[in-house]
């Protein structure tokens, strides 16, 4: 029995209508989708383009605060657990910005953990590295599997950052509750944001660079300014503290301060805890000499005729350190070592940059001691010159100050030996006749020392000095000359003066000199006094001065500005040369010398030294 008619046409069209509300619901549920993946893709352009503004505008205070919120923002929106963004820079780590979810462990950094070596090895080559489930790593990242599984991840991302060079870093993101894709136009897009970290990331390290630069051109200049002032009585102490500011900003355990000569002599050297003696350091020092850099990662890698140096290193707990030979212009003054207590630590590649400029510093401050030093040997010896010559114009005074108590021990043993012939010797006149001597001997060793002591040669002795004794010593070296003379002294000593530092023979030789002037000035025929009258005063707070005055005829008027110059003398017989050392030394000793007229006739010689500032030592403490 046959259908209907109309049911053979209702057949059809009902089962085009099902597949025609069929392809309808499917074509808006793709519509639907597509709309979402517009929507999804323009909310992520959206959020692109707000975090690269923001990364591009920040201030570089406020850039470390952006980027951990960049990050955070773009994890929770690809709906990842952690993400990490690594800056690496000459092989080393740099800024490091961590984010997971709050019950996830962070991701530790990609390029730094040991069994991700095929990851680390692609992103060094500017591939990125993507993976939905870990069996999709090639078979050469097995080690790599078994890394990531131990970390937990499930699914990875991770971007190489590179601004139009060497690769600066990683972009990585990490799934571990759920598998998920890493669809090509989303990795592309990544790569935008990428290339916005990358370029925030070179921004900082550029301003980290300028700011370092500046921080290390301000230790240059405060380490240049120290050294400037280095003075002979303090070089040790100086150095020392020196050596300790360029091992705290250099970041080493230990500075070795050698000072060579190109002669092969070698000089005194120093290290942040005092003097050290340099023949520990024979091969070290050759190699120096010979102007070598000397970089050695571990001292196990000295060669066998360094066994010397070797033993010395490790002494100071050296395991690696870099030497550089020290040149002032082209003479060679020394030698700088920085060492570490870890191998391999002076292998850093900006280390030698600036120990070469550091020691640029510190071999001018050597060349300025150097030359220092010389000239003090040199002023020394002119001022030992002054010395005897100006005890030659004391030669007759000192003579007859020594025969007096000499004759008149000759003539107490005379007297003595005539008491003892007697049958009763007087035994108490004997007693005075031997007291008498003993003074008279004395008195004689005194002056005999006073000499020795302005006449000996050898090194200065700087240490607090009363200028009141140094008055009083020369007072009586001169007290027979100024017999002679017929000129009276006066001492006006102030009380409670504070102490000087300096070395004591030389500012006796000082004042020496300008009282030896001073008598010159009233040795010819005038119709004032002769009267020497010698000070001493405060000089403000923060120095102490002595003033002797005479009253000679006075200073020309164009013989001022010449009287301390060398080999200038109005004198027909005199060398012009007892006030130009008086000035260098007391110039030398931080002073001031000068002179002028007095009112009432006369001149004055004035010189002023700074007080003490050490603080005493303390003993038994």
């Amino acid at each position: 029995m046959g259908l209907p008619w109309h049911l053979g046409v209702d057949v059809p069209v009902v089962v085009l209508g099902t597949v025609l509300i069929l392809w309808l619901l499917r074509h808006r549920a793709v519509s639907r989708h597509a709309q979402r993946l517009l929507k999804d893709r323009l909310r992520f352009e959206t959020q692109l383009s707000e975090l690269s503004a923001k990364l591009i505008h920040i201030e570089a205070s406020g850039l470390d605060a952006a980027l951990e919120a960049a990050l955070r923002q773009m994890v929770t929106f690809l709906e990842a657990d952690r993400g990490n963004l690594d800056e690496y820079r000459d092989g080393a780590h740099g800024i490091r910005v961590s984010w997971a979810e709050p019950d996830v462990a962070p991701l530790p950094a990609i390029l730094a953990v040991d069994h991700l070596l095929w990851t680390a090895d692609t992103l060094r080559r500017g591939a990125v590295v993507r993976f939905s489930r870990t069996d999709e790593l090639p078979p050469e990242a097995t080690m790599d599997r078994m890394g990531y599984e131990r970390l937990g991840t499930r699914s990875h991302l991770s971007i190489p950052l590179q601004a139009g060079g060497p690769v600066l870093g990683v972009l990585s993101f990490d799934s571990v509750r759920r598998e998920r894709t890493w669809p090509d136009d989303l990795v592309g897009r990544l790569h935008l944001l990428s290339e916005a970290f990358a370029s925030a990331l070179e921004r900082k390290r550029m301003e980290l660079s300028l700011a370092e630069r500046l921080r290390f051109q301000r230790f240059l200049s405060s380490l240049s300014v120290r050294l400037s002032h280095v003075s002979a009585a303090s070089l040790n102490e100086d150095i020392q503290d020196a050596l300790r500011s360029i091992v705290a900003f250099l970041d080493v355990e230990r500075a070795v301060l050698l000072e060579l000569h190109e002669s092969g002599v070698a000089g005194r050297s120093w290290t942040i805890d005092g003097p050290v003696d340099s023949a520990r350091f024979p091969w070290l020092s050759l190699q120096l000499l010979g102007g070598d850099i000397v970089r050695v990662a571990r001292i196990d890698e000295l060669p066998v005729e360094a066994a010397e140096d070797r033993t010395s290193a490790l002494t100071l707990g050296l395991e690696s350190f870099v030497a550089l030979p020290l040149r002032a212009g082209k003479t060679l003054v020394g030698g700088l070592v920085l060492g570490t207590f870890v191998s391999g630590a002076t292998e850093r590649a900006e280390l030698l940059e600036r120990v070469s400029l550091v020691g640029e510093v510190v071999a001018n401050a050597l060349e300025r001691a150097h030359a220092e030093r010389e000239v003090g040997r040199l002023r020394q010896e002119l001022a030992h010159i002054g010395r005897v010559s100006a005890l030659g114009e004391l030669s007759a005074s000192l003579a007859h100050e020594l025969n007096q108590p000499l004759t008149a021990i000759l003539n107490n043993a005379h007297v003595a030996q005539q008491l003892l012939e007697a049958d009763v010797p007087n035994v108490g006149e004997l007693r005075e006749i031997l007291a008498d001597i003993v003074a008279d001997d004395q008195r004689a060793a005194k002056v005999i020392s006073r000499l020795r002591a302005l006449l000996k040669k050898g090194e200065l002795d700087h240490a607090p000095l009363d200028l009141n004794d140094i008055v009083r010593e020369v007072a009586e070296l001169v007290r027979s000359d100024m017999g002679v003379r017929h000129v009276s002294l006066t001492l006006d000593l102030a009380a409670d003066l504070p102490r000087v530092r300096g070395d004591r023979v030389q500012l006796q030789q000082v004042v020496l000199n300008i009282v030896l002037n001073g008598l010159e000035a009233m040795s010819g025929p005038h119709e004032r006094g002769h009267a020497l009258v010698v000070r001493t005063a405060r000089a403000g707070t923060a120095a102490v001065k002595v003033a002797i005055a005479d009253e000679g005829k006075g200073i020309d008027t164009g013989d001022v500005d010449r009287l301390f110059q060398p080999l200038y003398t109005t004198k027909p017989e005199g060398l012009g040369m007892g006030l130009a050392i008086a000035r260098t030394i007391v110039d030398a000793h931080g002073g001031e010398l000068r002179a002028f007229n007095n009112p009432d006739g006369g001149a004055t010689f004035e010189f002023s030294l700074p007080v003490d500032t050490q603080p005493v030592p303390r003993h038994g403490t």
